[in-house]
């Protein structure tokens, strides 16, 4: 299973959910930017946060990281 993914800080981390699902749909494999993702703002936050993170997911409203 491939998960888009999308540049943060500099760094590319692979968004596990967040995004909107037409691009799921629409392309398996995408690089999104931040018109695609749920929260941008609060996603780059927490990946200031946790900058060793390189999975995040969008779980009960909030970004989570995931590995």
């Amino acid at each position: 299973m491939s998960c888009p993914s999308i540049e943060v800080r500099g760094k590319r981390v692979i968004l596990l959910s967040g995004f909107h699902d037409t691009v799921k749909a629409a392309r398996a494999k995408a690089v999104l930017n931040d018109t695609d993702v749920k929260e941008a703002g609060k996603l780059q936050q927490l990946a200031r946060l946790h900058p060793d993170a390189v999975a995040f997911g969008f779980v009960a409203g909030r970004w989570v990281p995931a590995a």
